[in-house]
């Protein structure tokens, strides 16, 4: 909290919540009064936050393109952002095509709708699996006549 010490002015919000939830005599406190369960979802949520993070921020590379098939709301907020279920037809760059359906986060000003474009990345932790990057621009419509 930095009352009596050093302030963490550079900290990042989320490695601070994160620090808060786990760390030093606040983690210990919240072992004792928050259950196992509800931490368990706290930490999933700090996780899915900082993946969204470092997606938006462009860390991560965007190595697969899906259309969205259906988008379903869980009713779950993260900082008034909502977590959907994405439907979707995925094109990784190698050429292979696959449906797949995941639960993400997404702004609530670019929240994807059906055919829409979205890029896909790594999972940083576990490689093998995707991760939402947000919409990806569509190329101009070509000239019908």
């Amino acid at each position: 909290m930095g009352l009596f010490g050093k302030k963490n002015k550079g900290k990042d919000a989320l490695e601070q919540a994160d620090q808060l939830m786990n760390k030093g005599l606040s983690g210990l406190m919240m072992k004792g009064f928050v259950s196992k369960g509800h931490r368990e979802m706290i930490n999933q949520s700090l996780n899915t936050a900082k993946e969204a993070q470092m997606a938006s921020s462009g860390a991560l590379p965007v190595i697969a393109t899906a259309k969205v098939l259906a988008v379903a709301d869980t009713g779950k907020l993260i900082n008034f952002d909502p977590i959907v279920i994405l439907t979707l037809d995925v094109r990784e760059s190698s050429g292979a095509v696959y449906p797949k359906t995941l639960e993400t986060l997404v702004s609530k000003l670019q929240i994807p709708r059906v055919g829409d474009q979205v890029g896909l990345g790594h999972h940083p932790a576990n490689p093998a699996e995707l991760i939402y990057m947000g919409l990806v621009a569509e190329g101009p419509e070509p000239n019908r006549a």
